[in-house]
């Protein structure tokens, strides 16, 4: 199982970055915005189960390691820590495109074509599969053992918080236009927030990468 010690401090985590608009937020949101909330909530629905897969992915594949080498999982959880670095310094750094809500000003599509391009846009995301796989072993105790249900059970709880999140924005955005999904595009405050967090748990990551357990 997985270590509940650490667990508020997962939740806690995941409930800030969730909370920041990011690129899937954005998508849901124009999606609702420009289409009806029921298209909003078609590509969420898309977008959580393509994560799931990222998910059963990373439980896999870290597993795999973990029975190779625990020394070599150490230094993947190492690399992801890294990564969680770069990516922070990189969302501080970034600039929204200007063409972010214009991208999704097309013909409303039936609600299954939405599931399935919310779907295949993040599935076929690499950046959504190294993210889960550099941020949910940093959460896994893997002296605790059976890996893949710590991951997968973290996994389900990611998408879980995250699904919360972009339909309380897609129904923001169809409430109130296109201004939930404008406050994401036009990247502000927010990407400091998320890039130090990801920063602040790389960090602490790195730090700890090479203790009993973690």
């Amino acid at each position: 199982m997985i270590d509940f010690a650490v667990l508020p401090y997962f939740l806690a985590t995941v409930a800030v970055l969730v909370a920041i608009p990011g690129p899937n937020t954005i998508y849901v949101s124009t999606a609702s915005a420009s289409q009806g909330f029921r298209y909003g909530l078609a590509s969420c629905f898309g977008v959580m189960l393509a994560t799931l897969v990222h998910v059963g992915f990373a439980a896999g594949g870290l597993t795999a390691l973990l029975m190779a080498s625990p020394i070599l999982f150490t230094a993947i959880k190492t690399v992801g820590a890294a990564y969680l670095v770069y990516l922070g310094i990189k969302a501080i750094r970034s600039k929204a495109p200007a063409d972010t809500i214009e991208a999704t000003k097309a013909p409303v599509p039936a609600l299954g074509a939405s599931v399935r391009k919310g779907f295949l846009v993040n599935l076929l995301n690499p950046k959504t599969g190294l993210f889960i796989a550099a941020f949910l072993p940093q959460f896994v105790n893997a002296s605790a053992g059976n890996v893949p249900l710590q991951i997968v059970t973290l996994g389900v709880l990611l998408v879980a918080v995250g699904s919360v999140s972009d339909v309380t924005y897609a129904a923001l955005a169809r409430t109130i236009g296109k201004a939930i999904a404008n406050r994401g595009a036009k990247s502000g405050a927010g990407k400091y927030v998320t890039g130090l967090l990801y920063i602040g748990l790389g960090a602490a990551a790195m730090a700890t990468s090479n203790g009993a357990g973690k």
